[in-house]
């Protein structure tokens, strides 16, 4: 919920000003700014990241993920832990790791006696790939960052979102 401060003004024999405090359920005109420009900004840089490990020969951004996030989390989570740990919405995370299950990147095992309950295993296959996609990714992801090291506050980085060239690097 957001508030703003307007000035009221009443004219009789001088401006008197008062100010007020609104409420507002709807987002500021630079909140939509931000919201916008980060969906911009994200969508060029992994359409790029993307291209690039295509390029390579190596799959989707979505697997390095689904792979790093098993890694990072000690290798083994719940379909629902890893659900919360990533952007992937529930119905493709269980196609993705079926997947990589079939390309032998993680395991899929029972928990100890519970049939229901079940861990996603990154396998040594799949860290050695998350690897080879990170020599990828991450020069690329760093040089789309270096451009907003110099960003002077939210207008700065609306601005470079806005540009004509942004993704054309």
């Amino acid at each position: 919920m957001n508030f703003h401060l307007i000035c009221l003004s009443e004219f009789r024999n001088h401006i008197r000003s008062e100010h007020a405090v609104v409420k507002c359920d709807l987002p500021t005109p630079l909140e939509t700014d931000i919201w916008v420009a980060m969906n911009r900004i994200t969508r060029i840089v992994q359409a790029e990241i993307g291209a690039a490990l295509k390029s390579a020969g190596l799959p989707p951004l979505k697997w390095y993920d689904l792979l790093w996030s098993l890694e990072s989390q000690g290798g083994r989570l719940r379909p629902f832990e890893l659900g919360r740990d990533t952007i992937l919405e529930q119905s493709n995370l269980s196609h993705l790791s079926k997947r990589l299950e079939a390309e032998g990147l993680i395991e899929i095992v029972e928990n100890n006696g519970d049939r229901r309950g079940k861990f996603l295993q990154i396998t040594d296959k799949g860290k050695a790939l998350r690897k080879r996609m990170w020599a990828i990714y991450g020069p690329l992801l760093h040089d789309q960052m270096k451009a907003f090291n110099a960003v002077d506050g939210w207008q700065s980085f609306i601005a470079v979102a806005q540009a004509p060239d942004a993704g054309n690097s």
